[in-house]
């Protein structure tokens, strides 16, 4: 009977500590910062297929390279979470040439779809 308490103790820990990590994403202190910079980001997974995401990150004006990486970390992140996998196919790269990107109100807009 010990046993099954001691098993249930490291379960709880485990458990609130995954809490305590998951809090802490919402932490403004301790976001992901690219390229230096804080970015804000969004993502909207298509209401039909939930693979298919349109991913956005912003202010763009304050570092490009940021703004792509910014908007890659949402699809990833939702690929991983939503998949389990980081694999992501592209309809609107963060990595399309600088004149080629879709960029509104100082917002980057990228679109893909999670690879199955």
């Amino acid at each position: 009977h010990t046993r099954g308490c001691g098993e249930m103790i490291r379960t709880a820990l485990i458990c609130g500590s995954i809490i305590g990590l998951l809090a802490g994403c919402s932490d403004p202190d301790k976001q992901v910062l690219f390229d230096g910079q804080q970015f804000s980001g969004r993502l909207k997974a298509d209401k039909e297929d939930k693979r298919n995401f349109v991913a956005s990150a912003g202010p763009v004006s304050q570092s490009l390279d940021g703004a792509r990486e910014a908007a890659r970390f949402e699809g990833t992140t939702y690929c991983i979470r939503r998949y389990g996998r980081s694999d992501i196919e592209w309809v609107a790269s963060p990595e399309a040439e600088a004149t080629a990107l879709n960029i509104v109100e100082d917002v980057l807009i990228v679109q893909g779809r999670c690879a199955e």
